[in-house]
């Protein structure tokens, strides 16, 4: 797999980096919408690769992620079972939590019953299905109503973990409060797209028919789930097979006007809503931080030409604004 960095500079105000990550978090890079009139099947010189993953055997991977946070680089490893099995035409996907590391949160080890565990982890350590299509598409959580009472019923106490002084965390219990309630307000559909991160970007990559080496562009929607609108973008990408396996590749660059009035109006929603007794002057300076935000993402993976699933894959988003630079990302790489 091509080398990819994973350097991020954080921004110099740790307020506004963290907001504006978290304002991000749910706009994952997108592999699918970019098709906007897919081929049923492949014409002569072209390949589509067929999603057919093993049934009923565990499947072993390294997720890690990472993001800048108060001007540091923040890593969280863990290791997932991931197993499918047959329902319909399509399938059901089943993630359980081995062990692992947060971004930031390094001194909690992840682990199913750990006594020790914030209230506010809990729900994420238990195993999660999703119904998938048969190309490999995330449809839709199963037992979404039954998960967010869970993860509602501990939000209050995840301010504490974001920000442990107890004076400084006003901004911080607002930001969590606007995601308890949008939590609530998440359909099934958009909570398989927000929780399977970054499975959900990985999944049934290359379904559509393509010409080996030849650079496709599209405009794309990132739908957020978060965002009262979805992110206009331009996508290309392109797929080769440099060995065994093939590689997928794709940048896609989100429109910069669009991106600013939809992340700055996020934002200013939870500053006013954070009781700060002068929200009209920092509200101006970030609109004034935002307004050439620039946000880019980098899409890589290797893909198992038998069965169409990720051997190793990574994206990297970049956000830039005001000449400050920021960013968030991960990795997957199967480990059997």
């Amino acid at each position: 797999m091509t080398a990819q960095s994973q350097s991020w500079f954080g921004f110099k105000k740790p307020l506004l980096a963290g907001l504006t990550l978290a304002a991000m978090l749910g706009a994952g890079p997108s592999a699918f919408a970019a098709d906007a009139t897919p081929k049923a099947q492949a014409t002569k010189g072209e390949v589509k690769l067929t999603f057919a993953p093993p049934l009923d055997q565990p499947m072993r991977y390294e997720v890690s992620t990472l993001r800048s946070r108060g001007g540091q680089e923040q890593q969280g490893i863990v290791e997932q079972v991931m197993r499918f099995r047959r329902d319909g035409e399509g399938y059901v996907l089943r993630i359980e939590l081995v062990k692992g590391t947060l971004p930031g949160l390094t001194e909690f080890s992840l682990s199913v019953g750990d006594p020790k565990m914030p209230p506010s982890l809990r729900p994420f350590m238990e195993p999660m299905e999703y119904d998938v299509g048969a190309d490999g598409e995330v449809l839709r959580m199963r037992d979404w109503d039954a998960l967010k009472g869970k993860i509602g019923a501990g939000m209050k106490d995840m301010v504490a973990l974001i920000e442990p002084d107890e004076a400084k965390r006003a901004p911080a219990a607002a930001m969590i409060e606007k995601m308890a309630a949008g939590f609530q307000q998440l359909t099934p559909e958009q909570a398989a797209q927000l929780f399977l991160k970054p499975w959900a970007t990985f999944l049934g990559l290359g379904r559509n028919p393509r010409e080996p080496g030849e650079w496709y562009e599209a405009d794309i929607e990132l739908d957020t789930g978060i965002f009262p609108m979805p992110l206009p973008a331009t996508s290309r990408m392109r797929l080769t097979r440099p060995a065994a396996v093939f590689h997928w590749e794709q940048h896609t660059q989100m429109d910069p006007k669009a991106a600013s009035e939809a992340i700055t109006s996020y934002l200013e929603t939870m500053i006013r809503a954070s009781g700060d007794k002068a929200p009209e002057g920092k509200i101006a300076e970030m609109r004034k931080a935002l307004g050439d935000i620039r946000i880019n993402d980098v899409l890589e993976a290797d893909i198992d030409p038998a069965t169409g699933m990720v051997i190793e894959g990574s994206y990297i988003r970049a956000i830039e604004a005001g000449g400050q630079k920021g960013g968030n990302g991960a990795r997957v790489k199967r480990l059997d």
